[in-house]
């Protein structure tokens, strides 16, 4: 039994079920909570992950980071419409992947963030806080990598593959990664660490391959499944 199974047989039963739903009704909170002023004054002193306040004790800033949702700062339509946008992309790989193996990719992400900006700290002195903005996209990222081939409605009217929308995203990120200062810098190389060791375990086809061959079967199966029940409907 390789490290995974070994730690999944341990903390599997740990996992959060329906993470995807959960961290979405968060970022409903998050997103009317940062819509005034005296909301994101709350969510700076008590909430958001601040490396010094969390090195010196106060641990829950490591969850309640998450507070902070995709497009925050936006109007109020555009702020749901990420939301939204979001859960349908979460769901999706969530269910791929299955409950254990979403939570340590969604969490693990987060933590890669926050030692990044914990490392950004120790570096600079510079105590500032750690905003997800680019870790949230590491979910469609995922997605992307199982569904390459998938289309979705750009501006709800042109059909574009996903693999071309997360090309897009990640010329940005090196745009940004470029032309950023070292803050960006560091935000964006720790967003891209979950998400490129999520690529090469896809699709490395070396080693045992237990943890994503397991996964490509259950694909494989509902993708059969799926074509059985269209069958019996025509």
């Amino acid at each position: 039994m390789n490290t995974f199974y070994k730690l999944k047989a341990k903390l599997g039963r740990f996992a959060v079920h329906n993470l995807s739903f959960y961290v979405t009704v968060i970022f409903g909170i998050g997103f009317l909570l940062l819509m005034t002023q005296k909301g994101q004054e709350i969510y700076y002193n008590f909430l958001a992950f601040l490396p010094y306040q969390v090195l010196h004790g106060q641990i829950w800033r490591i969850l309640t980071a998450i507070f902070f949702p995709p497009a925050a700062g936006s109007g109020l339509l555009m702020g749901v419409l990420s939301i939204f946008i979001y859960y349908n992309f979460a769901s999706t790989v969530e269910r791929s992947l299955g409950d254990f193996e979403y939570n340590l990719y969604f969490f693990g992400s987060i933590l890669i963030g926050e030692l990044g900006n914990i490392l950004y700290y120790l570096v600079t002195k510079v105590n500032a806080p750690f905003l997800p903005v680019y870790t949230h996209f590491s979910v469609f990222m995922a997605f992307a990598i199982l569904y390459s081939e998938a289309r979705v409605l750009l501006f709800f009217i042109i059909p574009v593959k996903v693999k071309w929308l997360a090309l897009a995203e990640l010329l940005l990120y090196v745009v940004n990664f470029i032309t950023g200062d070292l803050y960006t810098k560091f935000s964006i190389g720790a967003a891209l660490v979950p998400v490129i060791l999520f690529y090469f375990l896809v699709h490395n086809e070396k080693g045992d391959g237990n943890v994503i061959s397991n996964l490509k079967f259950r694909m494989e199966q509902k993708k059969r499944q799926k074509e059985w029940r269209d069958q019996w409907k025509q």
